[in-house]
């Protein structure tokens, strides 16, 4: 019976060992999914800042801003949350839509060579997750898109 002890803890040592190995190793894309709350909450607040950045006189416009919007933008739209034909789409958008279709696939899980959009999915899922925890109506959003401007530019 005292054999059979060592021999049970040494399987067990090298099971966990195999599987923790196995799960460092796996390399997963990221999932931007979010739940239709946060998107909701997240198209409503985009939606309504864009029409003010456009709203604002050309000289008073801030260009990173309305960039980081419409990163966000598109992304609501690649997520299914905003319907936009294709032909009124803004031109930031299609190479997200373009991830999309080619992926034929709803969910926007990031490949290895899309170095670039994966970085724009990541901006814009911290983006939603900020705008879910603060109020809509007043200008304490404010933060969640300097916090997406510094991502996007990094």
């Amino acid at each position: 019976m005292t054999l059979q002890l060592p021999n049970k803890l040494i399987l067990s040592i090298l099971i966990l060992t195999g599987t923790l190995l196995g799960c460092a190793n796996s390399s997963s894309p990221p999932n931007y999914d979010l739940d239709t709350y946060t998107l909701g909450r997240s198209s409503v607040f985009t939606q309504r800042e864009l029409i003010n950045e456009q709203l604002k006189d050309p000289a008073e416009m801030n260009t990173e801003v309305r960039d980081t919007l419409l990163n966000s933008y598109c992304d609501l739209i690649a997520q299914g949350a905003i319907y936009v034909s294709r032909d009124n789409q803004p031109q930031q958008c299609q190479s997200l839509s373009q991830i999309r279709n080619l992926s034929g696939s709803d969910s926007l899980s990031a490949t290895e060579n899309d170095s670039l959009s994966n970085k724009q999915r990541r901006c814009a899922y911290k983006y939603h997750i900020c705008i879910k925890t603060c109020p809509l109506r007043t200008d304490d959003c404010q933060p969640c898109i300097d916090r997406a401007k510094r991502c996007l530019s990094e």
